[in-house]
Parts: C-alpha cells; sequence; structure tokens
C-alpha cells in the first residue's frame, strides 16, 4: 500500500512516517509533502497513493486548496490541532482524523479503519470545510508585536495594508515599512477581522481600506492596486473571486 504524507512540521512528519511504518512494515511511504504548492505539484507529476495523512493548515495555505486545483479520489486521514469538538462534522462524512499530538495507537486505529472501509471514505465538501474552520476561529486578531533592531513594539492590524507571504516569511505591510510576524498566513486567515481582511489567493491577505482600484484580469480573475503601491501584480485567484465580490457586497 502506498502512503503520502503531507505535513509542514519536519519532526511531526517523520514521527508519523515512523509509526506508520512500525505498524505494518508493507507501507510505503511515497512522500513527505510541506506545501499546497509543493502537493499540488505532486499530485499533477505522480500516480496518487492508496491513502493520505494530510495536515490541514500548512504553511503556504489551507489543505483544502489542493483538493480544489487537484480532483483526488483516494481516502484521506486528517492530522490536525483542531478540537474534536470542530471536527464532528467529518464523521459524517466518512473521514477519520487524528488530533495532535497522537501517539500509535491512533495510528493504529486509523489504519485498520482504512483497511475495513476504505471504500467508505469521502472528501469532504468546501461548505463543510469552511463550517469547520468557522467554528475554530479564534478572537479577532486585534494588534501585532514586531521587533526592529533589539525593540520591541506593537502595531494595530487595522494599520496593516495588507500581509504577504514570501519564502516562508509573512510580512505585514504598512504605509512605510514591513514586519515580519510570527504567525502563518493561515493562522492569520482566520484571526483577522474577516469584514476588513480577506485572503485573494495563498500569497496575501488584503485590507479592504487599502484597495484603490480592481480591474479585470486573465483567466477571469481580478487584479488589484493597493495602497501602499508595490511592483507586483496583485490577483485575486479565480477559485477565490466570487467570494471576494461578496466580500466587497456585503
Amino acid at each position: 500500500m502506498n502512503v503520502l504524507i503531507i505535513e509542514d512540521e519536519y519532526h511531526t512528519a517523520n514521527r508519523l512516517k515512523q509509526l506508520i511504518t512500525e505498524i505494518d512494515n508493507t507501507i510505503n511511504i511515497v512522500a513527505i509533502l510541506s506545501s499546497v504548492e509543493s502537493s499540488i505539484e505532486w499530485f499533477r507529476n505522480n500516480e496518487h497513493p492508496n491513502l493520505i495523512f494530510q495536515d490541514i493548515a500548512l504553511s503556504d495555505g489551507n489543505c483544502f486548496e489542493i483538493y480544489e486545483e487537484v480532483d483526488i479520489k483516494c481516502p484521506v486521514i486528517f492530522t490536525t490541532a483542531y478540537s474534536e469538538y470542530a471536527l464532528k462534522s467529518f464523521r459524517f462524512n466518512s473521514i477519520d482524523y487524528i488530533v495532535k499530538p497522537y501517539d500509535r495507537e491512533d495510528i493504529k486505529r486509523v489504519l485498520n479503519k482504512f483497511k475495513q472501509f476504505s471504500n467508505l471514505f469521502t472528501i469532504p465538501n468546501q461548505s463543510i470545510i469552511k463550517e469547520i474552520l468557522s467554528q475554530t476561529r479564534k478572537t479577532v486578531k486585534k494588534r501585532f508585536l514586531v521587533k526592529t533592531g533589539d525593540k520591541y513594539r506593537t502595531i494595530n492590524a487595522s494599520d496593516v495594508a495588507y500581509l504577504i507571504y514570501d519564502e516562508g516569511i509573512v510580512f505585514a505591510i504598512t504605509s512605510d515599512t514591513k514586519h515580519p510576524v510570527d504567525n502563518t498566513i493561515t493562522e492569520l486567515d482566520t484571526q483577522l477581522d474577516s469584514d476588513m481582511f480577506f485572503r485573494i489567493n495563498r500569497r496575501y491577505i488584503v485590507n479592504i481600506n487599502n484597495i484603490t482600484k480592481i480591474s479585470s484580469w486573465f483567466n477571469s480573475r481580478l487584479k488589484l492596486e493597493l495602497n501602499p503601491t508595490t511592483s507586483n501584480d496583485i490577483v485575486v485567484s479565480r477559485e477565490r473571486v466570487k467570494e471576494f465580490k461578496e466580500w466587497l457586497n456585503r
């Protein structure tokens, strides 16, 4: 049996691999992937596995973005830090999951279930995913703690024009500078005020007050101009255009 692991925490991924192969040494771990982008690329160029162990929150986005881009039919077992209460919806879609931190018995349980009932596993639709993630939404983030030299200070979330994920680091862009922040782009997508901020693609979250122009773009997408300006093309991904328009029209 071929198993794929998608997990952005190096030690967690290797621990999971070790547990799986200890329980069943006939299982072949075909790859360990750590991001949405690398996962999409892998699925497009490789034969799909029999089973996927999938972390929900990855460094460059939400794992369900993978399933928006690639048609994946094989069963998925989620490895996640979300609470069992928030994930109870998965039970109704015949998907099992493991809440971190997990141990050998957790892995053994889900592997046994897969072997007995693999034909019952399905991939959840986007409405269920959004409901699950909304249940885990934390208190709205109002401030960022940033460091300049050897000094710390706070900046108000409302003063952030947009956030960008760039080469493994998330930066909060204000009117005069950019500040590296500790949160992942996925965490911020759930923590920031959804009336003010919108995640337009895997790399950008924008503040509605800093959008100065919206134009049609290639492949039914939208291009934004922001204040402060940037030389990069800021484009709303095609799968987010409808929701983005609805967000603007609230």
